[in-house]
């Protein structure tokens, strides 16, 4: 690394002495604080000693344990001091910290979020993202050019543009929406469009088939059946079909709650459903933070966040500009006011009660639940929101902290595929892991408290995750409309 070269040591202070030289403000001070995915290369060693290492297999912690890094994966852990000393190396005193995988989002709108989004969910510990729908130029662009070491940010599980019913789509058309909705949105008349839509998104890559909403039952399954042959799976909405509809489809995630509620079945009939949910391993998405920073919102606190453009009142509204800023305007010109606003929330107060419930049932009947924000609704932040999801996991839903840590780490691994190298901390593992100042066992909001970042093996600093987050508070430029086709 040119700006340091031997041994270099960052203290429980932060800074890094190496070679004669401290750095105070760590990477920043070599100029790396805009250049993408900065900081020790794959090539060279990271040694954390002293840590409290949190693996995320649910296991107890493990203390004063030695973490080796190199080559992007964990090539040795254990007690004791560390032994691998050398040149080339990082070394961290990790004693008084905590050693988790790294988070996921397991629901977000990359394209509507924007490419600011990026250094914000690192800078929050957040290194794997499952995209929900959206531009596929756009977030294959992005996805490639992270695999490529071009540009800081998460892994990215996408499902390319999301499927819509035909109604749907020309209503949003002939409505007008600043989302140029034939980029983002793919319209299904019927069955007999099923395999050409699949056969679309198979061809971009995807790695799953996202639906919103249907026409009917026999398009539903149709797609569904033509995902099979392409080897994918559908994830999406509950789409007010039965549950028992889906379970046989082989949808594999329910995103945002059950719709109608399970509450309205029989208890037998509830048991029958969340045991079967259970056994197939197919996950729930419930997009918690939704409701509390978005739905259950007024218009007026909504109108007075986005109105907040220095974030004098959040400090996280500084990070929302450029496109997604006039997505949340156009958001809140949609949102009920006065009377009929209060009704709403009213009405969908009552529902989530039922859906709280329906989670806890699920939960205690050992339904994978996983956290997700729905990035790029009004009011909710990347990164930060996840934090409030999982505190809401324990709060809401009745899991523990450690419960809720194994929920955005080790589960979504195991759902996704990737379990054999990423999700917990272990020899071979992918070093993908974030360094906490506090305990999260002890309180699940300490996820918050990132000192570092380890992406792909590369420590990201404190110093310069606060770089990163500093270039995210730059505006960034509209989001590039085009011409829609026809």
């Amino acid at each position: 690394m040119p700006c340091a070269g031997g041994l270099t040591m960052e203290t429980n202070s932060g800074d890094r002495i190496g070679s004669g030289t401290r750095l105070i403000l760590g990477l920043a001070l070599c100029g790396l604080a805009l250049a993408p995915n900065r900081g020790w290369g794959q090539g060279e060693s990271v040694v954390i000693a002293g840590v409290t290492v949190i693996d995320g297999t649910g296991a107890p912690a493990q203390e004063g344990m030695t973490v080796v890094m190199r080559d992007g994966r964990i090539s040795a852990l254990h007690t004791g001091p560390a032994n691998e000393i050398g040149a080339d190396v990082l070394y961290v005193d990790g004693s008084g910290k905590y050693l988790i995988p790294g988070l996921w989002d397991m629901h977000v709108h990359l394209a509507k979020a924007g490419e600011n989004a990026f250094p914000v969910l690192v800078a929050n510990g957040i290194t794997g993202v499952r995209d929900m729908g959206g531009d596929p130029a756009v977030v294959g662009s992005w996805r490639s050019e992270i695999r490529r070491g071009e540009r800081t940010g998460p892994r990215i599980f996408w499902a390319g543009p999301m499927l819509e019913s035909e109604t749907r789509f020309e209503r949003m058309r002939r409505r007008g929406t600043i989302e140029p909705v034939a980029r983002f949105r793919i319209p299904v008349r019927d069955p007999a469009a099923a395999d050409s839509v699949i056969n679309v998104l198979a061809a971009l890559g995807v790695d799953f088939v996202k639906v919103r909403t249907v026409q009917s039952v026999e398009t539903y399954q149709a797609l569904a059946g033509a995902a099979s042959r392409q080897g994918l799976h559908l994830a999406g909405h509950s789409l007010g079909l039965p549950l028992e509809l889906l379970i046989d489809a082989g949808q594999r995630s329910v995103e945002h709650v059950v719709l109608p509620s399970l509450q309205k079945r029989s208890s037998a009939d509830r048991e029958r459903l969340i045991a079967e949910l259970s056994t197939r391993r197919i996950a729930m998405v419930p997009t918690v933070v939704n409701y509390f920073s978005s739905i259950a919102r007024s218009h007026d606190e909504l109108a007075a966040l986005i109105a907040d453009s220095a974030g004098t009142a959040d400090p996280r509204r500084r990070f929302v500009h450029g496109y997604l800023l006039d997505d949340w305007t156009e958001q809140l010109a949609e949102k009920p006011r006065g009377l009929r606003g209060w009704l709403v929330r009213i009405f969908t107060r009552r529902a989530y009660r039922n859906a709280e419930r329906d989670l806890k049932e699920m939960h205690q009947g050992g339904v994978w639940i996983f956290p997700g924000t729905d990035l790029a609704v009004l009011g909710i932040y990347p990164g930060f929101s996840l934090h409030e999801e999982l505190r809401h996991f324990v709060d809401l839903i009745g899991m523990t902290p450690m419960e809720a840590l194994v929920s955005a780490t080790r589960l979504p691994a195991n759902f996704l595929g990737i379990a054999d190298s990423i999700g917990t901390i272990g020899v071979g593992k992918v070093a993908d892991l974030v360094l906490l100042d506090a305990n999260p066992l002890e309180d699940i909001a300490n996820v918050a408290r990132v000192h570092a970042v380890l992406l792909n093996g590369q420590y990201l600093s404190r110093a310069f995750l606060d770089s990163l987050l500093e270039t995210a508070t730059v505006t960034a430029p509209a989001f590039q409309r085009g011409v829609e086709p026809e």
